[in-house]
């Protein structure tokens, strides 16, 4: 084994070793809503716009089983020499950096146009921590980090020889997804997993006939909420296919859940509360005139938390979430509004990962009087 070699097992071992905490394989979606997928691992930025934990890396897969996902996507390309990494952009400037001296990158580099031993000599994640300014990682290297963890792989992937790899390495415990019907249909050769196809603009018919084709567990997956509406999701799911939201922008993740999709991509979305023991717990009982509002103080029970805000109610609400949002701007303060509509009484659910962050939350009748029964809970992550 050479040095390069060894240097490169030392450091997954020890970014790995930054979050033991293996996943207990309890449930973690409850009852009526999705399975949560973190987008691109669990990774997590500071207020001042940088990483902490950076994207498509090990250190988002362990960080994922702290917060309890049972799965992560994940993003794979080929080096100019054919080696499998995982990278979202065609080039490494917005997630790397130099490893000489952890300077940006002031020239575009192209994963597909660079070596693998160029990508890895040359470059480090980007990562406040500097345990975490790991060389870019292999699809192997991050398939073993999903099975020791024991977090679902989501593989965003058309390189049809990654399939193998991760059955080879994690059985059928994988998803594959891409929008290349061809691609899945080569996952479904080599593995039962669940296949996910993103079907573009079809109609749910249509999809639903292309989904069969493929066979085995399926569902479609699509970033467009303006084609994935109620009616959508009914006719896919009626079918016996899996429905996934892919990164909704808020508020429209909101709506998906109501619409009863069964899986949520997503970069902010959390309810993995089984089996979870609370940090603390608000339970209070307002009643909105049309147009009034009610503002919830809130607190922080760590430095990595989460909060969950439990509604019950009949009538038109509108909630708004005040908290640090990455925008093309830079990392700030964005104010969310959630439209939530109920008929009949019943509760809503909405559900955030935190990172030294505590949202601001306020709640407004749209129409009046609205009868709300407001249960807002805080976890300690660790």
């Amino acid at each position: 084994m050479n040095r390069t070699v060894k240097l490169l097992g030392l450091s997954l071992a020890l970014l790995l070793a930054c979050f033991p905490f293996p996943s207990q394989g309890r449930k973690t979606s409850p009852k009526g809503l999705p399975l949560s997928v973190a987008h691109r691992g669990c990774w997590l930025r500071e207020n001042n716009g940088g990483y902490y934990i950076p994207e498509n890396c090990p250190a988002g897969v362990a960080m994922a089983a702290r917060y309890g996902y049972p799965a992560v996507e994940c993003d794979v390309r080929y080096t100019k020499d054919s080696v499998m990494v995982l990278m979202h952009d065609g080039t490494i400037n917005r997630t790397m950096r130099l490893a000489a001296d952890y300077s940006k990158i002031q020239e575009p580099v192209r994963v597909s146009e660079t070596t693998f031993a160029e990508l890895r000599e040359k470059y480090v994640l980007e990562s406040s921590d500097p345990a975490l300014r790991t060389p870019i990682p292999t699809l192997e290297e991050h398939l073993l980090a999903c099975k020791q963890y024991n977090i679902i792989p989501m593989l965003h992937s058309s390189v049809v020889e990654s399939y193998p790899m991760a059955q080879q390495i994690l059985g059928d415990r994988w998803i594959a997804f891409d929008a290349s019907e061809p691609a899945m249909c080569e996952a479904r050769k080599v593995s039962d997993c669940l296949v996910l196809l993103d079907p573009g603009k079809d109609p749910a018919e249509k999809t639903v006939e292309r989904l069969a084709g493929i066979g085995g567990r399926c569902g479609m997956s699509t970033m467009d909420y303006r084609m994935l509406d109620a009616a959508y999701i009914r006719t896919v799911r009626a079918a016996g296919f899996e429905v996934q939201a892919s990164i909704f922008p808020a508020p429209h993740e909101q709506r998906a859940v109501h619409d009863a999709v069964s899986i949520q991509l997503s970069d902010f979305w959390w309810f993995q509360t089984p089996g979870r023991k609370p940090a603390w717990k608000r339970r209070e009982k307002v009643i909105l005139s049309a147009g009034a509002s009610h503002s919830l103080s809130l607190e922080s029970p760590a430095e990595f938390a989460a909060l969950t805000l439990r509604l019950t109610f009949s009538g038109t609400l509108e909630v708004t979430l005040t908290d640090w949002r990455a925008t093309k701007t830079g990392w700030q303060k964005v104010p969310v509004t959630y439209t939530l509509h109920r008929d009949t009484p019943g509760e809503e659910v909405i559900g955030l990962r935190l990172y030294k962050s505590v949202p601001e939350v306020k709640i407004t009748a749209a129409e009046g009087p609205v009868a709300v029964n407001v249960k807002t809970t805080g976890y300690r992550i660790f």
